[in-house]
């Protein structure tokens, strides 16, 4: 028998919040260690990984709602109309965070990422704790 639609989506939004909370520990691990070049860029690319997840959770969480979200901006826009997220304008300022480093990489704006990874955290502790109270599967 084939999985209905919502079951579907629902085991996206399992998977995704797993992962993620697997990687947000990650990202811990590399904001505690100490900030040479290497350990910089580590950082920043478990934030872009996070950041990626977050986002992918959110729009996946917004379409088991039955609401459709395209990219991360609309997702973020949406996720705080339903209450997933408090803090939009965080949100959206390290999505421009991550687009920086993904799309160029300049160490001054590497820098600037890296200063900005421990953010994060929260955000997605929030996120995580507000999915896994309003799903019986978690």
């Amino acid at each position: 028998m084939t999985p209905s639609r919502s079951e579907s989506r629902r085991a996206q939004v399992l998977v995704l919040h797993a992962d993620l909370a697997q990687a947000i520990e990650r990202l811990k691990e590399t904001l505690s260690l100490p900030p040479t070049r290497i350990h910089k860029d580590a950082t920043i690319q478990r934030f872009e990984f996070c950041f990626e997840l977050a986002w992918k959770l959110l729009q996946a969480e917004i379409r088991y709602r039955g609401i459709d979200a395209y990219g991360p901006r609309d997702s973020i826009r949406v996720a705080a109309r339903l209450s997933l997220i408090t803090d939009p304008e965080e949100w959206m300022d390290l999505l421009d965070a991550r687009n920086i480093t993904v799309h160029v990489y300049k160490e001054l704006s590497a820098d600037k990422t890296y200063k900005k990874a421990h953010l994060l955290i929260p955000l997605v502790e929030h996120l995580l704790a507000t999915i896994k109270k309003d799903s019986p599967l978690l």
